[in-house]
């Protein structure tokens, strides 16, 4: 039975902006595209059997589609399918962002002009380089697995970035913000955030029973559902883990802690900004990017490069000097 190719004369859904700035809500595409509740955590409706069909060749997937090699174009099935290919240590988030970047792109040709035509009606800036690699894993994909003949992203270009410095927590501001916190638990977990590296998700998921004091580290569940060890932090942490067991909060909470010491202190204090105040204030004392990049779990060095842009020459100079003053 061919797919449904009725995919290409659905409309398009209306804009509500979410999650990536420029593109649809992903519940108004639901909604919009006729897709029912899903039955399972990966978002797909369909029986085990309908997901999993037996192996065809490249030739034969051409013909029950009823399309070209030129002319295919991805479909809710192509969806459902690449959905369900994901490795079982796949988070729901990674699923969620996959849904975001492909569900619209339904109907567009598998091709370089139907891929560059989807990433230029984007209107999300430097957020389209993630649509951009969701459809690559996508390709390399549907190319390995005989969907298509030939992978066309290898004839696609990155989208490029504007490039710009994120802000970052200083010691200074640390203590400012310190300073609006409104109990115990709220300078408990800034602490943790700037002198640990963690991201929000890791931090607020900490139990005491992580933490090995005398090593001065604590053990955190991370990307990819991937075990890291990280700074312990300081003395503030070890004083609130001492009487409870964990944050008692979760992400939204934190989140929305962060959000009003915003808007108390006037700093952009979001999660990451604290993460990258760790990466800058170690640079300033003398680490090298190689061993900052270890501490703070980056898989790239590149992560680390960009961070530290914000370090200028006057202070460069001044670090400098205090390595090489003659003694």
């Amino acid at each position: 039975m061919p797919l449904a190719d009725h995919h290409d004369q659905r409309k398009k859904p209306a804009k509500q902006t979410s999650f990536w700035t420029g593109h649809p809500d992903f519940a108004s595409v639901e909604r919009v595209k006729g897709f029912e509740p899903s039955t399972s955590c990966l978002g797909s409706k369909h029986s085990t059997a309908e997901l999993h069909p037996p192996a065809e060749t490249s030739k034969a997937r051409f013909q029950v589609t009823g399309y070209s090699e030129s002319s295919q174009k991805f479909t809710s099935q192509l969806l459902d399918d690449f959905i369900t290919s994901r490795t079982p240590g796949t988070t729901q988030k990674t699923i969620t962002l996959y849904h975001f970047a492909l569900d619209s792109f339904i109907g567009y040709p598998l091709t370089p002009e139907g891929i560059n035509g989807y990433l230029n009606s984007l209107t999300c800036g430097n957020a389209k380089h993630n649509y951009f690699r969701c459809i690559r894993t996508l390709c390399r994909w549907l190319y390995q697995n005989d969907y298509i003949a030939s992978n066309p992203i290898e004839k696609v270009s990155p989208p490029r970035r504007q490039k710009k410095l994120l802000p970052t927590i200083s010691q200074e501001q640390l203590q400012a913000i310190l300073n609006h916190r409104h109990c115990e638990r709220d300078k408990a977990l800034i602490s943790l955030l700037w002198y640990s590296e963690m991201t929000i998700s890791e931090a607020v998921n900490v139990k005491a029973c992580d933490f090995n004091w005398e090593e001065g580290t604590v053990i955190v569940l991370g990307k990819g559902n991937r075990y890291r060890k990280c700074l312990a932090g300081n003395g503030l942490i070890r004083q609130w883990f001492s009487k409870h067991d964990t944050f008692e909060f979760g992400k939204n909470g934190a989140q929305t802690m962060l959000g009003r010491l915003k808007a108390e202190s006037g700093i952009p204090c979001n999660a990451h900004s604290f993460r990258r105040g760790f990466c800058v204030h170690q640079i300033k004392s003398g680490l090298s990017t190689r061993i900052v990049q270890a501490l703070g779990g980056w898989e790239r060095i590149t992560m680390v490069e960009h961070y530290s842009k914000s370090l200028g020459f006057d202070e460069a100079l001044n670090l400098y000097r205090q390595i090489n003053t003659p003694s």
